[in-house]
């Protein structure tokens, strides 16, 4: 789970929408900003991050920290994760939560649920 949110992160530091659907499994849904949506097809999905990343871009993203507050198994193949995360813009921050279900695949976790709800970042450093 952990590598899944760091390759994560990683993808958006880097803007890199197709790295970025990489981590998901198809179908799946995502409610957040833009609304619900279901995804069955990489194209439209990676469109959806192509442009989540462009207005990302134009606000001067510089990086996104996050903070695993909680887990659950729903047996041996899915996760549920509840993560704060933070996003760092030019001349502010935008601190959110999400909750994901994710679903193993070939010893790997994907992203197959997305729930994007307001709350702050929690840093436990």
């Amino acid at each position: 789970m952990e590598e899944l949110l760091n390759q994560y992160v990683s993808a958006f530091d880097q803007l890199e929408p197709e790295q970025i659907v990489r981590l998901y499994r198809l179908p799946c849904a995502i409610a957040d900003a833009d609304g619900v949506q279901t995804f069955t097809e990489q194209s439209k999905l990676v469109s959806k991050f192509r442009q989540n990343c462009m207005q990302l871009q134009q606000l001067g993203y510089q990086r996104a920290q996050y903070q695993v507050l909680s887990f659950e198994p729903l047996g041996n193949e899915q996760l549920l994760v509840n993560v704060a995360w933070r996003v760092d813009l030019a001349n502010a921050a935008i601190e959110f939560r999400a909750l994901y279900i994710l679903h193993r695949l070939e010893q790997r976790w994907l992203i197959y649920s997305t729930n994007v709800y307001p709350g702050s970042f929690v840093s436990v450093e």
